[in-house]
């Protein structure tokens, strides 16, 4: 539930800012009440793009052998694990010149008396918010059933509550606070994330290979230690580590490994982009 709700929070107030640079512009445009139309249209438009592709996932899903479903389920965590990086990354590259960028656009768009055009540009930006939420949590809803709908959907209705609320008080203090802290702290809090995410995917696809009699070096499977009476990531509080920081209470190995690695590359990533 953790994980759905940080997710659903962080991806929410990023299409907010959109949303809210968008409407700003807008308003300020002589031609703004027929752009309101324009801006509500191509925020629904994104909303519907994502919902389909949630339904187009689950249903793939759905259809699947248990082997292929265990498959599909390693293929969308490493890929939302991907896409988590790239946006991270991208953040940090284009943060400062989003406004810039979208206002542009936006003016093109109407210099050429074409609201539709304006259209595209919201619903593509809420989509993209949209989309990589439904594959951040392609886990969650490809495992939904009857019996927990309801607290995966009061998870992300608690993430939109917040998101909303943390937009307010981004505009009521933007002059005061240092949002870039915020953005670093909630992009690194999102790479755990993604390290969890790759976790499970290399977790899963080893449970599987010893399913099938394939072997593995026994110290690639073996406990590196056990942690389990100090945090039990079975019990509430591990399960939330597990699920946003990949704590494991007895990892394997290749777990560590993979950890290492990922922490590596990201130095090396993010160092680089700033000795640019």
């Amino acid at each position: 539930m953790g994980q759905v709700i940080f997710v659903v929070w962080r991806e929410c107030f990023e299409a907010l800012l959109v949303v809210g640079i968008i409407y700003s512009w807008i308003n300020r445009n002589p031609d703004r009440s027929n752009g309101m139309r324009y801006l509500f249209g191509g925020i629904g438009l994104g909303v519907l793009i994502s919902v389909i592709l949630a339904l187009i996932i689950n249903g793939v899903f759905k259809e699947l052998s248990d082997d292929h479903q265990t498959l599909f389920m390693m293929a969308m965590s490493a890929v939302a694990s991907i896409l988590i990086v790239q946006m991270v990354y991208w953040m940090n590259r284009h943060a400062k010149s989003m406004k810039s960028t979208l206002e542009q656009e936006m003016a093109q768009q109407v210099a050429r008396n074409s609201w539709w055009g304006a259209l595209f540009i919201i619903a593509i930006a809420i989509a993209r918010e949209g989309s990589e939420i439904v594959v951040f949590l392609s886990g969650q809803i490809m495992q939904l059933n009857s019996h927990n709908y309801t607290g995966f959907f009061i998870a992300v209705l608690i993430g939109i509550i917040v998101s909303a609320l943390t937009f307010y008080v981004f505009i009521l203090t933007s002059r005061f606070i240092q949002w870039k802290k915020f953005f670093t702290i909630t992009g690194v809090i999102l790479l755990f994330l993604s390290i969890s995410l790759l976790l499970k995917a290399v977790e899963d696809g080893t449970n599987m290979l010893l399913e099938h009699d394939v072997s593995i070096p026994d110290f690639l499977i073996n406990p590196a230690w056990d942690t389990s009476h100090v945090i039990d990531d079975s019990g509430l509080f591990g399960s939330f580590a597990s699920s946003l920081f990949a704590y494991r209470s007895q990892p394997m190995w290749i777990s560590v490994i993979t950890f290492g690695l990922f922490w590596l590359i990201m130095a090396l990533l993010f160092l680089r982009k700033k000795t640019k």
